[in-house]
């Protein structure tokens, strides 16, 4: 099975080797390397420890290739060595020689009518039940062979440019500071000088330009419009018209304690940057708290969740480590859509089967019951809980703890954060370890947009091992920016009355003594104000 870390030190191959059963035999194998013979129609194969005896040209199965496809395993000739510490290999034949891409040789397990499955084979490691090579190997060739690094480290910062200078001031400044850079020699900031006088007469000119680009030019079509009620104007030609927009929205991690717990959608809200006793917990408020508080929005920014389905949080679910197989110095490549998470079992407590028994006041006490043996086969297929419940579904964020330099919390980078939505969950087993693990899945539009560091070495004179960089958080709530007054979604309060809009009567004069004068009665200047603000304008997920 493929796997998405990338690791630098390679720890499972010694691991593989040492692994010995009762009887000296070791336990799991695997593929040490392989080489190709001049004609290319030849493959000698290397494993960690002996070769497994039943074995047939039908277990190894070649994948891959753009222009020749479709490899097959004439025969094999198995290389026993007799020395106990000397490594066993295998000579394969294949039909055809392949081309310049990337092949995959694997062992594989027969169904009962004697074809390949997708399962490894029994016996073998799955990270070293298959490999990667080419046939062109011994080719030559004018590219570089040197692998590029999965963990390509983030680019030096930019000088910052101003890019919002659109007046005489901020482009006189500009080009200053341009030739602050240039010409340092140059230092005279005198009005007469004639350096200056022509920086001002640039700054001038470039301000007069700017006028009518803004003006006119800017304002005349959709892409350069700065003004919204420009886009309205231009969108509204071809009939669409553009709704006001939407409010910020937000990932929130929800740490929790005691298990499980339910976490009501239609009674809490967050709020940023609160510190006080009326708070539950940090940053998370019963909105009826929150109704009384009323706190200054000009200070404290509320968020609260989108949807009024209940969700129910796990404490097992606020720190989940990425699980490495043993190997050191990994990190999730950019791009990564599936990772294997760290799983442990739950002890379950003592049931009547065991001899135990439970009496009125809720104490467990030992009582003469005949114990229920189980077989050493259902034993084996009783696996106990675990304490990971991910579905599809839910949202993971992956998060960088420490600085895979220092070490240090205070060191992390603070964009090295995303989210991705599960879209398969599997519960497995490292067969080497019998360590719990979960492998999942998420789609490519959440692919990871930078590498992950999991474990590395840190810096000189230290050089301590780091472990546990990066890991995945769970209980993930989605909010967002504002909080709802009137109506029956957050409280009991009334719609805030905005007024009326005032009248003024016009009279019309007729001219003659005897007539009335008409009365034209025309509407007021009305601006309304809210008494409470800022305005923002939400939308549906």
């Amino acid at each position: 099975m493929k796997t998405p870390e990338l690791c630098e030190v390679d720890l499972r191959r010694r691991l593989i080797r040492e692994q010995r059963d009762f009887y000296g035999r070791p336990n799991l194998n695997g593929i040490d390397y392989v080489e190709v013979s001049e004609d290319q129609y030849s493959l000698r194969i290397y494993f960690l420890g002996k070769a497994p005896k039943p074995i047939s040209a039908k277990n190894i199965v070649i994948t891959g290739g753009r222009r020749i496809t479709g490899i097959q395993v004439v025969d094999i000739d198995v290389c026993r060595m007799s020395g106990k510490d000397l490594d066993d290999c295998l000579t394969v034949t294949v039909d055809k020689w392949g081309d310049f891409s990337d092949y995959t040789l694997r062992f594989v397990e027969l169904d009962k009518r004697g074809y390949p499955t997708n399962r490894p084979m029994r016996g073998f490691d799955r990270r070293f039940a298959q490999i990667v090579f080419s046939f062109k190997v011994g080719c030559p060739s004018d590219l570089d062979c040197l692998a590029e690094s999965a963990c390509v480290p983030a680019p030096l910062p930019q000088p910052d440019i101003n890019y919002l200078a659109k007046d005489y001031t901020s482009f006189r400044q500009i080009i200053l500071d341009r030739l602050s850079l240039i010409m340092p020699d140059w230092r005279e900031r005198h009005v007469p000088d004639i350096g200056i006088a022509l920086v001002e007469v640039l700054a001038y000119s470039a301000d007069y330009l700017s006028y009518y680009q803004d003006a006119v030019a800017t304002e005349a079509y959709i892409d350069t419009a700065r003004q919204r009620i420009s886009i309205r104007r231009h969108a509204r030609l071809v009939d669409y018209r553009m709704h006001e927009g939407c409010n910020a929205r937000a990932w929130v991690f929800v740490e929790t304690r005691g298990g499980q717990v339910t976490l009501k959608m239609s009674e809490v809200a967050f709020i940023a940057g609160l510190k006080n006793a009326a708070t539950e917990s940090a940053g998370v408020l019963m909105r009826e708290g929150l109704r009384l508080l009323n706190p200054d929005p000009q200070k404290y920014q509320v968020f609260e969740p989108m949807g009024c389905e209940d969700l129910t949080l796990t404490e097992a679910h606020n720190i989940i480590p990425i699980y490495t197989w043993g190997d050191f110095d990994c990190c999730l490549p950019q791009g990564a859509t599936s990772a294997t998470l760290v799983d442990e079992y739950l002890k379950d407590p003592p049931s009547p089967d065991d001899g135990y028994d439970q009496d009125k006041s809720g104490k467990t006490q030992k009582q003469p019951v005949t114990p229920k043996y189980k077989s050493k086969q259902q034993q084996q297929h009783a696996e106990p809980k675990r304490k990971l419940n991910l579905r599809p579904g839910d949202v993971l964020i992956f998060e960088e703890v420490i600085s895979p330099r220092t070490g240090e919390a205070a060191d992390i980078d603070l964009t090295h954060r995303h989210p991705v939505l599960l879209t398969k969950v599997t519960q497995d087993k490292d067969d080497l370890t019998d360590q719990p693990v979960v492998e999942i899945e998420w789609a490519t539009e959440d692919a990871l947009p930078f590498p992950l560091c999991i474990s590395t070495t840190g810096s000189a004179p230290d050089c301590e091992k780091l472990e546990n960089v990066s890991i995945a958080r769970g209980n993930i709530v989605l909010v967002d920016h504002g909080r709802t007054i009137g109506g029956k979604v957050i409280d009991d309060q009334d719609d805030e009355d905005v007024g009326t809009v005032p009248l003024q009567e016009s009279l019309s004069e007729c001219g003659n003594a005897s007539c009335t004068p008409e009365v034209t009665i025309v509407p007021g200047r009305f601006r309304p104000g809210l008494k409470q603000g800022p305005l923002t304008f939400s939308e549906q997920v």
